[in-house]
């Protein structure tokens, strides 16, 4: 495989996010979230892209079809990035989490491998799918010098956590903002050696407040 630039994108605020936390809940953009996506796609106009992927749930996918047909690519979906499942918490209002409830989210955030939420898909299972879905993005498409995935705030975290071998327990460095961006760039690789991080982006888009 040739050297190849990667651009993650998380998706844009979605309808309802103000009040719960959206795992696999299939929550759809919002119109200030569909904005927040069209602000930052013009800013990638001067940067082609020859590879594009989401994740299938709404959020992500809505957007992703509009983009990908305006650049006349096929799009790839695949469930495996798809957010992870946040089980009893997965879209439930935060008005209704119990102390306990408050008490586990605390400590999943501070490390999601050490503290799965109750009913939550495990993070070394999450991990899994989303590194199979992006090798078979891979694989479906070799030769492409710059791929472009819109997925959620865990895929991408995911991504960028094995790229640069480092635990979930430093997830936070790799915080988005609703349609964040984050650019890497791999120059070998078949070399092993981790890509260049070449930024993270969460400003420029006159609403840069996490929701």
């Amino acid at each position: 495989m040739s050297a190849f630039r990667l651009t993650l994108i998380r998706h844009g605020s979605a309808e309802g996010s103000e009040h719960a936390v959206f795992g696999q809940t299939n929550a759809a953009l919002s119109a200030s979230g569909r904005a927040q996506l069209q602000a930052r796609w013009q800013q990638l106009a001067a940067q082609p892209v020859d590879s594009i992927a989401a994740s299938p749930l709404a959020r992500c996918a809505d957007f992703a079809l509009d983009a990908a047909a305006n650049l006349g690519l096929p799009l790839h979906l695949d469930r495996g990035f798809a957010e992870q499942d946040l089980g009893v918490l997965d879209g439930k209002p935060k008005a209704a989490w119990s102390t306990a409830e408050h008490v586990a989210w605390d400590a999943w955030q501070r490390d999601p491998a050490a503290h799965p939420l109750p009913g939550a898909e495990s993070w070394e299972a999450f991990a899994g799918r989303t590194l199979a879905a992006f090798t078979r993005w891979q694989d479906a498409s070799p030769d492409a010098e710059h791929r472009l995935l819109l997925a959620h705030q865990g895929t991408i975290k995911v991504l960028l956590l094995h790229a640069f071998g480092l635990p979930a327990s430093r997830h936070s460095q790799f915080w988005l903002a609703p349609a964040g961006i984050a650019t890497l760039w791999w120059d070998d690789p078949a070399s092993g050696w981790p890509p260049l991080l070449m930024g993270l982006d969460n400003l420029g888009l006159g609403n840069s407040q996490p929701d």
